[in-house]
């Protein structure tokens, strides 16, 4: 599987089992991987934010086991939901400043790309799980 199909499989898992409100394809920059830490912002359409759709997908993420691990959380001030990995807000929400750039320097360069190429090999397998999480009932 290619990186582009990797970038936008969990946009087209999620708009299988429900359609999607939001316009974000891509989990990350087409242009640079490593720009930005990947996840995926949505809300389905004609779904209340608190439908039990999602916190079935809550559920099939949390439960993953992949290289790294992955949550679904969402704000309270915003309509939509976010997948992404855990260490993204390990910190809790930064008030200010660009998160990429906390993270960078949280992390080190090295190791932040490397989690970033961890979950360019976990979101295929995390898609599967969230299908199959929907597919068994």
């Amino acid at each position: 599987m290619g990186f582009e199909e990797i970038n936008r499989i969990l946009f087209f898992t999620l708009n299988d089992i429900c359609p999607i409100a939001t316009s974000r394809i891509s989990m990350m920059s087409i242009d640079d991987r490593y720009a930005g830490y990947p996840f995926l912002r949505f809300r389905f359409k004609e779904k209340d934010k608190n439908d039990v759709i999602y916190s079935k997908i809550k559920d099939a993420v949390k439960d993953f086991k992949g290289l790294l691990s992955w949550e679904m959380i969402t704000f309270d001030d915003v309509p939509n939901y976010l997948i992404l990995p855990t260490y993204v807000y390990s910190d809790g929400r930064p008030t200010s400043g660009d998160l990429n750039e906390h993270l960078i320097a949280k992390y080190g360069e090295n190791l932040y790309r490397k989690m970033i190429d961890q979950a360019i090999v976990d979101i295929p397998n995390l898609a599967k799980a969230i299908k199959d999480k929907f597919h068994e009932q």
